[in-house]
């Protein structure tokens, strides 16, 4: 299948449509060490974002087509729920508007796992990939969105099957850095952003990556502030030659975000 320059957010990275989700709010200055966590996602926005694909005659992707539920221990990011000939992206994120928020150094992290390893044999669940990220939208300054991202390739149809891959530092898409096998157990994702020395690490249980760091341009409509977000973010899989498409799910749970002077 050939790939597509799926924007993250993020993820992460992605460019997020439909709203400009980074217009909203104020800023405040924040100038202690702090820490945000929860057991779910609870408080966290979702939006559509731009790894779409639609089918003739069917209708664009909305909010319809995505959601995220909240349990007591976890949270359930869904796309494509209509089974829809369609391609959706679920980005699900946790915002901070902060003038100073590159002046901390950031350090977050959350479980994720799918309910089902996705196989061609699945009818009404499977998967184009999981992603997730970390970023800083400089509004009043260079207006590069700092971050970095990562997805990992669920498509049981496709060669790059289980491949983890990191946004590539020059916008030149997507680069394979390891390999995990997809099954339906907790991974964890540990990530760390540094935007006054341009440091970013991500590390998938026992495997970190390292120069994963992004600046990355982004639309006019932007808004001026200063706004870190974290995300998870999943996207349905491609419908290929088909009117019709399984939905994708997968679950989230225990995260955490340090904010480090």
């Amino acid at each position: 299948m050939k790939r597509r320059n799926f924007l993250l957010g993020a993820a992460a990275t992605s460019t997020l449509v439909a709203t400009n989700v980074l217009g909203i709010g104020t800023a405040q200055a924040v100038a202690s060490p702090r820490r945000l966590e929860g057991a779910n996602l609870t408080g966290w926005e979702t939006v559509v974002g731009d790894g779409l694909l639609v089918k003739p005659g069917q209708a664009p992707v909305s909010l319809s087509d995505i959601g995220t539920r909240h349990f007591s221990d976890h949270s359930k990011l869904q796309a494509n729920v209509l089974e829809r000939g369609v391609m959706a992206h679920n980005i699900t994120f946790k915002r901070q508007i902060d003038d100073q928020a590159l002046d901390f150094r950031h350090k977050a992290s959350f479980q994720f796992r799918l309910p089902e390893v996705p196989r061609t044999t699945n009818l009404h669940w499977n998967a184009q990939t999981f992603e997730g990220g970390f970023f800083i939208w400089d509004g009043s300054g260079d207006r590069r969105d700092h971050g970095l991202a990562f997805q990992w390739v669920l498509n049981p149809w496709s060669p790059e099957y289980g491949m983890v891959q990191k946004w590539h530092q020059s916008n030149r898409g997507w680069k394979p850095v390891t390999f995990v096998q997809p099954d339906t157990q907790w991974h964890t994702v540990k990530i760390e952003l540094d935007p006054r020395s341009r440091f970013a690490e991500l590390c998938l249980d026992d495997v970190c990556i390292d120069r994963v760091y992004t600046r990355r341009v982004k639309p006019e409509s932007w808004g001026s502030e200063t706004a870190a977000r974290l995300q998870a973010e999943i996207i349905s899989l491609d419908p290929g030659p088909n009117q019709s498409a399984p939905a994708h799910t997968a679950e989230v749970r225990n995260w955490t975000w340090d904010w480090e002077l």
